[in-house]
């Protein structure tokens, strides 16, 4: 199940969002720290636990330090055990805080779980990294593809680049496409998170723009860095096509 699809099977169970925390793999995904997961693991209250039995055709499928886990359509997997780990509330969810992830499986030491350990460390070192040394990044290669997409129209005198590139590197520019792109729903809530990170940085202004606009210009710039540290270059790509037109 990718993001969308774990949305879709928690409103599918009409579970009370106030009962649950929703564990694991499923709060990896939807933190956007893997792609998919198989199945959703909750911890509920033990009166919520209760409901639950009355409410659907559950499997007990093991017990794990004396606590029941019991299966729903061996797409639900929940247990009274974990239910007071910290959380994040998500689309009025309660998800399990990748750190808490990271120490549950680390204390677990299972071969199973190396992978995800990775990758929820490398999560975690890239959210931390201040905003604006994002930006810095950013913006080298969000003027590299703008030259390049330049080029590769035709613009190729030096002179005729400057006056071009302008267009889309300047601050009042990158604010536009910024606005656009939000307001268009074309941003996921990850990156609509790393914009607003940046943006909420202090940071200094600039002396050629109002504060505003310097700041969407950041979080533009920010994003830009941040999935390419990620390595996901695809969706540079499609950003920037979205930018000059493409």
């Amino acid at each position: 199940m990718n993001k969308e699809e774990i949305f879709k099977t928690l409103e599918y169970y009409d579970f009370n969002k106030k009962e649950i925390l929703i564990l694991s793999g499923a709060s990896m995904v939807v933190n956007g720290i893997k792609g998919l997961t198989n199945d959703i693991d909750i911890a509920v209250s033990a009166d919520y636990e209760s409901e639950l039995l009355e409410k659907y055709e559950c499997k007990l499928k093991e017990r794990n330090n004396g606590y029941n886990v019991y299966s729903i359509d061996d797409v639900i997997e929940f247990s009274t055990n974990y239910y007071d780990f910290d959380y994040d509330i998500i689309s009025e969810y309660k998800f399990q805080k990748p750190r808490d992830i990271l120490k549950l499986k680390e204390s677990l030491n299972r071969d199973k779980d190396k992978q995800d350990i990775e990758l929820i460390k490398n999560y975690l070192i890239l959210n931390n990294i201040n905003s604006l040394a994002l930006a810095y990044l950013g913006d080298s290669i969000y003027e590299f593809y703008i030259r390049k997409n330049l080029i590769l129209k035709g613009v190729v005198k030096v002179n005729e680049l400057q006056k071009e590139a302008i267009n889309f590197v300047s601050a009042k520019a990158q604010s536009s496409f910024l606005e656009n792109m939000i307001k268009n729903s074309f941003l996921n809530d990850e990156e609509i998170g790393v914009v607003k990170r940046a943006r909420n940085h202090k940071s200094h202004t600039s002396k050629t723009t109002d504060v505003i606009t310097y700041k969407k210009s950041t979080g533009l710039e920010a994003l830009i860095g941040y999935l390419y540290l990620k390595n996901n270059f695809l969706r540079i790509e499609e950003i920037m096509n979205y930018i000059v037109g493409d």
